[in-house]
């Protein structure tokens, strides 16, 4: 503890051993000194103000004013975690094992951290003491910490596929279904580096969704992942079976055969598949998916009526069977292009239940980077407005439990899903067997003789509007309205 709490609780006999004093700021000469307590002994405080300011100015020896900042917020897991993540990246050598952070809160607090062996030494003198420190001085509950040290090199108990790192799989089983595809060996994600024919590689099949060229013939899209690596997917169905209604497909591991064409310019592959085989690889597990959360613990839901005043869009028409049930449109907004090298800035997300708008879903992210000034005037959102803001890993559960049982919609979802895929697997939510639409791929078929596929150019078409363009939320908004515009076409033909 610190020696204000210490000599206060000396000076009082113990009477404010609830309290806890982590810091005080000083603003125009006066000083605000922060006071954590609990819930319940909110009155407690309320009632010996006085006594407290006495004791602080007689221990500290202010030769100022003192006011008292009162903070007896519940604490959970979340903003336990965010506030550690924070505190560690004070410390450089142990910054780069935030991921590594998780906290419970059932059925005590508790803090874990993975760190190699190396870290460990550098960190058990200095970072480790001192986050024990920030513990005590700044919650009242007992946060108990555990620290694991992990080997990397050998797997451990922190083994995971990381970015670049696994070149190849060797294949145990295998199970063609579309072709007749048996390899004993494929490539890794990461190996596929430029244009090539006949490739074969192996991953975790997720995305499965419906597409209609412009020219109206159908095709589907998925993507194949391993680790924080994907691959985008092509298919033509021709006759043969489907991959978009394929369940026994959905987050398995399987094995491509096709073709590979690489984008400099972006630094990214995609594949045009013929053949398709269900199998095991040594070393490629999909990500277990967690049941339901209890409860929001940063992030609430809001009724889409009072959110949005204007423009909403519910339709008059009978509600077709294909929008009965729920669905999830979400966007970001991103620092970048980049699954690998960007983060997301903004989260914005809207619940539909048959055919209509109900709750959404809304939330700056700080990316821990700078925002390209090219990006903050194309969103307007700046590096002083994510400053703060809860970070990607922290708002996940709650975006898991506000899709949780929901098909998830994006216009060109193949830019925001690998995003929430990549976030989700490194923080324990697996998004990876969810059932998706893509609006950007509905519009051929819903809209004769459409040119343009961006989401002003379908909006357009369809007679609607956006109201604020390139914010996540608003483009999500839009993106549902032009979801169940669609689907109701789509239903009369």
């Amino acid at each position: 503890m610190n020696e204000v709490y210490k000599s206060i609780n000396e000076k009082s006999n113990g009477k404010y051993g609830g309290l806890r004093f982590p810091y005080v700021t000083f603003d125009g000469g006066n000083a605000q000194v922060t006071v954590v307590c609990k819930k319940a002994d909110r009155a407690f405080v309320d009632g010996n103000i006085s006594e407290l300011k006495a004791m602080l100015n007689d221990v500290c020896g202010f030769h100022t004013s003192i006011t008292l900042k009162i903070k007896d917020d519940p604490l959970t897991a979340a903003a336990l975690r965010i506030a550690v993540v924070r505190f560690t990246e004070k410390f450089n050598y142990v910054s780069s094992m935030s991921h590594g952070i998780t906290a419970e809160s059932e059925p005590s607090f508790r803090l874990n951290i993975k760190m190699h062996a190396a870290m460990h030494e550098l960190a058990k003198n200095d970072y480790i003491p001192r986050l024990k420190e920030f513990l005590q001085n700044n919650y009242v509950e007992d946060v108990s910490l555990n620290v694991e040290i992990v080997d990397y090199e050998s797997g451990g108990s922190a083994q995971a596929l990381e970015q670049g790192t696994k070149k190849e799989y060797v294949i145990t089983s295998v199970q063609p279904y579309i072709g007749n595809f048996k390899p004993d060996k494929v490539r890794a994600i990461s190996a596929v580096t430029a244009n090539e024919y006949n490739v074969a590689v192996c991953g975790i099949l997720a995305m499965q969704t419906e597409f209609t060229s412009k020219g109206g013939r159908p095709y589907e899209r998925f993507l194949i992942y391993d680790g924080d690596m994907s691959l985008q997917c092509r298919f033509m169905p021709n006759g043969s079976k489907s991959i978009v209604n394929a369940a026994e497909l959905t987050n398995k591991p399987v094995c491509l055969l096709g073709n590979v064409e690489y984008d400099g310019v972006r630094n990214e592959a995609s594949m045009s598949v013929k053949e398709i085989s269900l199998c095991t690889a040594d070393g490629l597990t999909p990500p277990a998916v967690k049941p339901e959360p209890k409860s929001y613990g940063i992030i609430f839901p809001q009724n889409y009526e009072v959110l949005v005043q204007s423009s909403m869009f519910d339709g008059n028409t009978e509600v077709p069977q294909s929008l009965k049930g729920d669905f999830v449109v979400f966007d970001f907004e991103t620092t970048g292009l980049s699954v690998i090298h960007d983060r997301p800035t903004e989260l914005g997300a809207v619940k539909i239940s048959d055919g209509k708008l109900k709750e959404s879903f809304s939330t700056l992210i700080d990316p821990r980077r700078g925002i390209p000034p090219e990006v903050m005037e194309k969103t307007g959102i700046t590096n002083e407005m994510v400053k703060g803001q809860p970070l990607f890993e922290d708002i996940l559960p709650d975006f898991y439990k506000f899709t949780y049982g929901c098909a998830l919609i994006g216009h060109n979802i193949s830019f925001d899903f690998p995003f929430l895929l990549r976030g989700g697997n490194r923080s324990g939510w697996a998004f990876g067997n969810r059932r998706t639409f893509d609006t950007m791929g509905m519009a051929p078929a819903a809209i004769h003789g459409i040119q343009r596929l961006s989401l002003d150019s379908v909006l357009e078409n369809l007679g609607l509007s956006n109201d604020n363009a390139h914010r996540a939320l608003s483009d999500a908004a839009a993106t549902a309205k032009a979801f169940i515009a669609m689907k109701k076409i789509l239903a009369k033909k």
